[in-house]
């Protein structure tokens, strides 16, 4: 393990992953919403992290593990909005998007100062 892998670094990383795979499919259920038949598509790894942090271990057994969670993207099979079959909320997918949005930002700014406190320290506090 280097210096850059703890499992806080590791968890940013991979919450940027499935956030920019969640924003992906919102980006595509938004481009389809006039597409008869389309059905609806969602990401989820939150789940996944968590669980991954309730079963512990030493740092290096938690990154590892963190690091091996992929997002999970399903397709609503069931949804239908209108008679065309098509799935999309447009509503609800806008304010997905924009909490998807609003999540990715904050991540990597937390991640900007996770770095930014290692510049400090190296740095001697200056």
């Amino acid at each position: 393990m280097n210096w850059s892998d703890s499992v806080t670094t590791s968890l940013l990383k991979k919450d940027l992953d499935g956030l920019w795979a969640r924003q992906q499919a919102v980006s595509d259920n938004i481009a389809n919403f006039e597409t008869p038949g389309y059905k609806t598509k969602s990401v989820s790894f939150e789940d996944q992290l968590q669980n991954e942090i309730a079963v512990g271990g030493t740092s290096d057994d938690m990154v590892s593990g963190i690091d091996q969670v992929q997002p999970e993207t399903t397709v609503a099979q069931d949804e239908m909005f209108r008679a065309d079959g098509n799935g999309v909320d447009l509503e609800q997918q806008n304010v997905e998007s924009l909490r998807t949005q609003m999540n990715y930002y904050y991540s990597l700014q937390t991640i900007g100062d996770v770095f930014s406190r290692l510049k400090t320290a190296i740095g001697g506090g200056t």
